[in-house]
């Protein structure tokens, strides 16, 4: 653009109401218009009247923009445009967009004219867009308490004045309040405080599930109880959103603090349901998250208690992974052993592995779910037996992508199970003797019984016989005496 005054100025007018001209160092200003109130809540006459009163209601961190303005006098001719931070009447922060250009005009010292924009809400929600992405950054690696004290800290970066506070909900009661700026003592004073539709902003907000705005602390009845705690501490505004799972429940409150009466604008109202909706979404997956990590825990106990382990093999990449309860039962370190469909078949037993082999190529080629039972040899030379089970596993199209399965260790069941085939074969070792080593003595004495009962007494031969009888009740009682120790032997066993 040429360096033409008077178009220059016009472009400038043309473009808003705050119109303005200053000299060089810009310590006065002077506006287009005298009557009315700036941006920052200051009548247009005060800028007039104080010098420098610009460059005192900069932003302690944009103050490098007072530098680049009076760098403009070695530039004329050109409009150049200004995005910086200002503090308003009320202590808030405003951002402002300045197009300046330097101004020549006969019989006037060159002089600064520009033309200054509010973009407060454009780079609050640039900034607060950032702030989320920050929260989501860090919502792996850091504790729920955390994440949540970084937000309120950046909510309050972008608005000095506000003090905000997050209060969950447990049983009914208020407790783990997080406030980065709120005093000790206060936060120390409303936990674990019953909810209740006079319960202050938060208990009320938590009891009636819905916003509540109090506007002045040392008036409203839903403060008459916590007054004093919020007054001494110089706290005289609160409003409060609950924060409200989608299933109804209500998980916590979010509360913003002023140290003066305050009713918010609409602003600060989007701002209030735009936080309350990025808290729900944190604390509810949270509160999800914990549920399924404390489920998984209880399925991994579950397993390491009931011998039983599952797997997972990507076909595809060879890929196989076990639950830490398969690599107890196949006594391997989880940090040294890769699992593979390979190194499976290693670990089973030389006379099974054809088998499992055959009865996998099976469940991949037919679909057919299969149970078998298979034997592995631990790295100590222990031999375990298996009960397992395999199923396709099949992509969005129908295409086999792995195999998914579980095992059981069932070696104590078979083992005990071949105890009892050993104890039933002592018990028919026993019968044997019973009923052929015994009776072999026991039909000899019964004869002898049965001739000395028919014989006459004259014919008798007394001494053979008693002999003859004593000898057989001799071998009964060596038999009895065989089968009474090999019952001694089952019952050791047993113990």
């Amino acid at each position: 653009m040429n360096n033409n005054p008077e178009q220059l100025y016009a472009f400038l007018r043309s473009m808003g109401d705050f119109v303005w001209e200053a000299d060089i160092d810009m310590q006065q200003i002077n506006f287009s218009r005298n009557e009315g109130t700036h941006i920052l809540g200051f009548s247009l006459e005060k800028w007039k009247e104080i010098p420098g009163f610009w460059e005192s209601r900069i932003h302690p961190d944009d103050r490098g923009v007072v530098s680049q303005y009076r760098n403009l006098r070695n530039n004329p001719g050109i409009i150049h445009s200004f995005e910086y931070r200002m503090i308003s009447e009320e202590g808030n922060i405003k951002w402002v967009k300045d197009s300046v250009a330097l101004t020549h005009e006969e019989g006037r010292l060159p002089f600064l004219s520009g033309m200054m924009k509010e973009t407060t809400n454009y780079q609050r929600l640039i900034a607060m867009e950032e702030l989320e992405k920050n929260v989501f950054r860090l919502y792996i690696d850091n504790s729920l308490n955390e994440l949540l004290l970084s937000y309120l800290e950046g909510l309050e970066t972008l608005f000095p004045q506000m003090h905000c506070s997050i209060m969950k909900i447990k049983n009914g009661h208020l407790y783990d309040g997080i406030a980065p700026s709120l005093p000790e003592n206060y936060m120390t004073a409303i936990e674990n405080q019953l909810i209740g539709e006079n319960v202050g902003s938060c208990g009320s907000a938590a009891a009636l599930k819905k916003q509540v705005i109090v506007s002045d602390i040392s008036t409203d009845p839903k403060w008459a109880d916590y007054r004093e705690a919020a007054l001494i501490h110089g706290l005289k505004s609160c409003w409060s959103n609950p924060v409200i799972s989608t299933e109804g429940e209500v998980m916590a409150t979010l509360a913003m603090y002023y140290h003066e009466p305050k009713t918010p604008t609409v602003d600060e109202l989007q701002v209030m349901e735009r936080v309350t909706a990025l808290l729900q979404i944190i604390l509810e997956n949270r509160q999800k998250s914990e549920i399924i990590r404390e489920s998984n825990l209880l399925m991994l106990q579950s397993q390491e208690l009931a011998h039983f382990g599952n797997w997972n093999w990507d076909i595809e990449h060879n890929i196989v992974t076990w639950s830490p309860a398969l690599y107890s039962i196949y006594g391997l370190n989880r940090h040294e052993f890769k699992a593979t469909f390979e190194g499976y078949l290693e670990l089973l037993h030389p006379d099974d592995r054809p088998m499992v082999r055959g009865i996998i190529e099976h469940v991949l080629k037919t679909g057919e779910d299969s149970e078998f039972e298979e034997r592995i040899i631990r790295p100590n030379g222990e031999e375990r037996y298996l009960r397992s089970w395999a199923k396709q596993k099949l992509d969005q199209n129908g295409k086999v992508i792995g195999l998914i399965g579980a095992c059981l260790d069932n070696t104590e069941k078979v083992n005990s199970m071949m105890s009892i085939k050993q104890q039933n074969k002592k018990f028919r070792d026993i019968a044997w003797l019973q009923s052929h080593v015994i009776r072999a003595p026991l039909a000899r004495i019964m004869g002898l019984v049965n001739l000395i009962k028919n014989t006459p007494t004259d014919e008798l031969k007394q001494g053979e016989l008693l002999d003859f009888l004593l000898d057989s009740a001799n071998e009964l009682d060596d038999q009895i005496r065989v089968i009474s120790q090999k019952a001694e032997i089952r019952d050791t066993d047993e113990e």
